[in-house]
């Protein structure tokens, strides 16, 4: 009886492992070159909190937080992975740079580059989108898998 119990432990806990590590399936693997992101600061001078921002930066915009996952991510909004970050947005050291966990992508239907959508297969397991700050105040429509996180920045008009 026990044999058996152990066999049936044993195989609901390789089925476990299997779904976790086959729901990681729809985010494409880095590529051969990899873009190794460093992480900025911005910070909002119109912000009344005195906001500071992570930024990310590619092909000559800048990124900051816009949104977090709000309904189911598919493989087919997925582009392409881009690379990887290197340092941690609460931290002022670069991380272990043979750490490529925390990985950059682009989304399928933004050729445009508008969003990257960023995502730790090891500690958050659920996506974070940047938007280009040169977006502010401009009517772009969000994906619809992203809600918005509100930020003051995003809320408010652009400066002149």
């Amino acid at each position: 009886m026990n044999m058996k119990r152990n066999i049936l432990i044993l195989t609901v806990i390789a089925l476990m492992l299997c779904l976790t590590a086959c729901g990681n399936r729809i985010y494409p693997d880095l590529p051969e070159d990899p873009i190794s992101f460093e992480m900025g600061v911005y910070l909002d001078p119109d912000d009344p909190d005195d906001a500071g921002y992570g930024t990310l930066e590619y092909e000559g915009r800048t990124y900051i937080v816009y949104g977090t996952l709000g309904k189911t991510l598919h493989k087919k909004d997925i582009d392409q992975c881009i690379g990887y970050i290197v340092m941690d947005e609460n931290s002022a050291s670069v991380t272990d740079p043979d750490d490529k966990n925390t990985r950059v992508y682009t989304l399928a239907d933004d050729p445009e580059h508008n969003y990257l959508m960023e995502y730790d297969s090891i500690f958050m397991n659920i996506p974070s989108f940047w938007r280009a700050m040169d977006t502010q105040g401009k009517n772009i429509a969000d994906p619809a898998y992203i809600d918005s996180l509100k930020y003051f920045y995003w809320e408010s008009p652009p400066a002149e």
